[in-house]
């Protein structure tokens, strides 16, 4: 069986860089080049282009890179029957989400499901909105949990569930008395805005552009994890769903105040699949699994902060 070295090569055009696929894969520097120089002595050919930046695919590399990700498509679902067959869920199941489902939902789910299937292991990746379709399409990732806009035709929905814009304060903050707000009224504070997230971030710019107002925003990060603790000190108004600040919403920590007057509609979270592809039975279980705990987390939420017609 030859999937290892199509797992290394796979692991190496992915990430562009010996160094990250050998972190990725806990296997030398030194080993990993080896072998994908072997690979490239029996096929006669470069593989990939060596930049000071890192590695890129050649035409020929693009070719072995289609073949790999078919052929450890079939080997893992063939490794997945043979579990089934004598009764075990084995298997790895590839997961691309957006980053405030990995700080409390994700890390929850992988909990419990490892209590029941301790044979079957996840790698799990953080993306924006649009690099997640992309992964599912290409075969890079068996299931995404995103929001549901525009999705393209050959990815399916699970489960979706309401995930609604708010703006999040502290609960000692001034808004956080208020039944809903503007975000007229939320540019009268400093803003905590999040940067790389297409949804996020094109519909707030968009909206406080028409004000004139983002001269105000006093920190823009990538990261929500970064801006959580200046939600918390009360430091500024940020805007995100309510899925990955549900522990502080039911300590009370913060408030999540519905935003009137918002040119959208409302955003929806699903858990998604491709389309066409045929997936092992480890990610169809996980993929069940995960549409449930959504809904319940998804009704945890409401609870303490309640959506419309929910």
């Amino acid at each position: 069986m030859h999937a290892s070295i199509l797992r290394y090569f796979a692991e190496v055009a992915r990430s562009g860089s010996i160094r990250k696929a050998s972190e990725e894969l806990h296997v030398a520097t030194s080993a990993l080049s080896r072998q994908i120089k072997k690979l490239e002595d029996e096929l006669g050919t470069p593989l990939f282009e060596r930049f000071s930046d890192g590695l890129r695919l050649t035409h020929a590399g693009e070719i072995v890179l289609r073949h790999a990700t078919e052929t450890l498509r079939h080997f893992d679902l063939m490794r997945s029957e043979i579990g089934e067959m004598r009764g075990k869920r084995t298997g790895r199941v590839h997961i691309a989400c957006l980053d405030s489902l990995g700080i409390q939902f994700l890390p929850e789910f992988v909990r419990r499901f490892h209590q029941q299937h301790p044979a079957i292991d996840f790698r799990i990746r953080t993306e924006s909105y649009n690099t997640i379709f992309k992964l599912l399409a290409e075969g890079d990732c068996d299931i995404g949990i995103t929001f549901d806009l525009a999705r393209p035709p050959d990815i399916d929905v699970v489960t979706g569930v309401r995930m609604p814009l708010r703006a999040i304060v502290a609960s000692s903050h001034p808004l956080a008395r208020q039944a809903s707000v503007t975000l007229q009224e939320c540019a009268q504070f400093r803003l905590l805005l999040q940067l790389d997230h297409e949804v996020m971030s094109s519909i707030i710019a968009w909206e406080l552009g028409s004000l004139d107002r983002v001269s105000r925003t006093f920190v823009a990060t990538n990261s929500q994890m970064m801006l959580k603790p200046l939600i918390l000190s009360g430091d500024g108004v940020a805007f995100f769903t309510c899925i990955g600040l549900l522990k502080e919403l039911e300590e009370g920590l913060v408030k999540a105040v519905p935003i009137a007057g918002l040119r959208l509609s409302p955003l929806e979270m699903a858990v998604v699949t491709p389309a066409r592809r045929q997936l092992t039975g480890a990610t169809l279980l996980v993929a069940e699994q995960l549409a449930l705990d959504l809904q319940r987390f998804a009704a945890r939420i409401y609870a303490v902060a309640p959506v419309e017609g929910t």
